[in-house]
């Protein structure tokens, strides 16, 4: 698993999430048709691009660059 991605906990009963805030920004994405969740860290400078294949989340791509 990468560092940049955190697994959350999805309650079963309740279909719900619980999310920390944190100090940097964040995106959270949810899968019910997997039955995953995990808490994305965003790029400071770039795009963070989520990838879907059959209508699930596939990957996540990070484009990178730097302030000149």
């Amino acid at each position: 698993m990468s560092t940049r991605t955190k697994e959350i906990q999805i309650d079963i009963e309740t279909m719900t999430i619980t999310v920390p805030v944190g100090k940097e920004p964040c995106m959270i994405l949810v899968d019910p048709r997997q039955g995953k969740a995990k808490q994305v860290s965003l790029v400071e400078h770039g795009e963070t691009v989520v990838k879907l294949s059959q209508g699930k989340i596939a990957k996540v791509d990070y484009r990178e660059s730097e302030l000149f």
